[in-house]
């Protein structure tokens, strides 16, 4: 749905044991026996001339703001950095390729528009946007109290956050109480690690023991930490806990929990606030979810279980 409200999760800091992990010092010496991002790892066709999944113009939808349709194009700001599965290039290092690239495409096919994507960095796109550089942000955002002050959303996503392990892994990790005594590895910062420190204090609360948080600055090092067993398990988004998950025979996802948690939250395709655009893309995304379209891009990249019922 087009959001102009909604609760967001708060949260206290609290004080868990910590460990900063070096990558340096930790990784000298450290053979890893598999790549981490080889297409030949992974069953997900990384090929430019994969089969894309293609709508059908709607001509209702096709109404979109003139500001908007003059010239013909969609325009949708992507990261200008790979990071798979939203966006990555294809085997020629050339053809961009990803989940919002997809939906992205279907959204330009359903408004009769041409997709005309521009690579940009995280910390631009809130001024490009509002500028009218790009009219559509795939970035993966999350749709939050601040942000719908700023901008509009049509809601495309769950947000979750997921738990990978090695495959001798038992159990799920799922709720505070599946943490307590484990080592698991986090970004600095990220909203992983907001949960999971308020999940210690609920553990601290209970006399429990709190679990250890093993700090990385990247997804590949954490990869690593997980497969040699110096960590028990490793937070990151769905998304791309999965994408490294299939690229592993060694490594699955354990658990998944929303990364609004206690309360709900989702991701967005993000618009200027007022253009009249982001009912537009509701719309388009209802329909496609209706006609299967939606779900079968979400398949395509491994993220099912990001599917929302409706836009």
């Amino acid at each position: 749905m087009p959001t102009t409200g909604m609760s967001g999760a708060a949260g206290a800091a609290g004080r868990p044991l910590v460990a900063l992990a070096a990558a340096g010092a930790l990784l000298a010496g450290c053979a890893d026996p598999q790549p981490i991002d080889d297409a030949a790892y992974t069953d997900l066709d990384l090929s430019p001339d994969q089969e894309l999944v293609r709508a059908e113009k709607n001509p209702e939808l096709a109404a979109v703001p003139e500001s908007i349709a003059e010239d013909g194009k969609l325009t949708v700001a992507y990261p200008s950095q790979p990071s798979p599965p939203f966006f990555l290039f294809a085997t020629d290092n050339a053809t961009p390729i990803g989940v919002e690239v997809e939906q992205a495409r279907l959204l330009a096919d359903k408004l009769g528009l041409e997709l005309d994507l521009q690579p940009i960095d995280w910390t631009a796109w809130p001024l490009k946007l509002q500028s009218g550089d790009v009219e559509v942000v795939h970035f993966n955002i999350g749709v939050t109290r601040e942000r719908l002050e700023i901008f509009d959303f049509a809601t495309c996503r769950a947000a979750l956050m997921a738990f990978f392990s090695r495959n001798d892994f038992e159990g799920t990790i799922e709720s505070y109480e599946d943490i307590s005594g484990l080592r698991i590895a986090v970004g600095a910062g990220m909203t992983q690690e907001r949960i999971l420190l308020e999940w210690n204090e609920l553990l601290e609360a209970e006399d429990k023991e709190p679990a250890e948080l093993a700090h990385y600055t990247n997804g590949q090092d954490m990869v690593l930490a997980v497969a040699a067993g110096r960590v028990d398990a490793a937070a990151d988004d769905s998304p791309a806990a999965a994408y490294r998950a299939s690229l592993r025979d060694d490594l699955k996802v354990v658990g998944r929990v929303n990364e609004g948690w206690p309360d709900e939250t989702v991701i967005g395709s993000t618009t200027k606030r007022g253009d009249g655009l982001a009912p537009v893309l509701t719309a388009a995304y209802n329909e496609l979810i209706d006609e299967g379209l939606y779900l079968e891009a979400l398949d395509k990249w491994g993220l099912a279980a990001e599917a929302i019922p409706k836009s």
